[in-house]
């Protein structure tokens, strides 16, 4: 089953890289001299580390020839798709460049996102597509931060043990050695999550949602997607 991931960037950083020129995002990545401006990073939710990012970044550049004294990265890589260049391949830069501006990123397994968000969106999720939908997450982190971090914590267990009782799974330690570690992990995902949402409602930051293992083209929130970041942006000036 597949991860759903709901990364939290610094979209003024972020712009500010995809304008940047793509030689002097080079000589930052490689001197490591971007790491003075990457935004801290949020102490509940998991982020890769600077080299790492900035290995695949350099990589990314030099296999895709993201090079040009004058033009943004943005505009370069969508020069590329111009000339014949796999848009998938450019996308994942497009990504790189979030995951290097983003506070972390939280990751759940799919099938477990239904907990964490339905009961707090004011719909029924019928279909795994609608955890990615901007409206579904609006309304979850609205809800999500009228209540405290324990309350939301202790919400999503009781939720839990009812769906649970209801499938008629037993919620007995006895008979089940795994239920004191599922619940702590629900707990732990709960917490962590109703961190996300105060960032969010903050409102310096935006959320990119993405399905783990599929298209960069797709991850993005309402009408904005990387697809629509890339395509605008083709045959457009400096």
């Amino acid at each position: 089953m597949a991860d759903l991931l709901a990364m939290v960037v610094d979209s003024d950083y972020w712009f500010s890289l995809l304008n940047t020129t793509s030689t002097d995002l080079y000589k930052q990545m490689q001197d490591k001299s971007a790491r003075k401006s990457r935004p801290e990073m949020a102490d509940f939710i998991d982020r890769r580390f600077d080299v790492d990012v900035e290995a695949e970044i350099l990589d990314w550049i030099e296999e895709h020839d993201i090079m040009d004294e004058d033009d943004s990265v943005l505009l370069t890589a969508s020069k590329r798709l111009v000339s014949g260049g796999n848009i998938e391949d450019i996308a994942s830069g497009m990504w790189l460049l979030a995951e290097w501006a983003s506070l972390g990123t939280w990751r759940c397994m799919e099938g477990r996102g239904y907990l964490y968000l339905e009961p707090y969106s004011g719909e029924s999720i019928n279909q795994v597509g609608q955890l990615y939908e901007q409206r579904i997450w609006d309304a979850a982190i609205k809800s999500i931060t009228t209540m405290s971090k324990q309350q939301y914590s202790e919400a999503v267990v009781v939720d839990w043990m009812g769906r649970r009782e209801l499938l008629g799974e037993t919620l007995n330690e006895k008979n089940d050695p795994r239920i004191l570690s599922t619940m702590q992990s629900h707990q732990r995902h709960a917490e962590s999550l109703h961190g996300l949402a105060e960032l969010i409602a903050e409102g310096d930051t935006i959320l990119l949602t993405r399905r783990d293992w599929s298209s960069y083209l797709n991850a993005g929130f309402g009408g904005f997607k990387i697809r629509k970041l890339l395509t605008s942006n083709i045959g457009g000036g400096k």
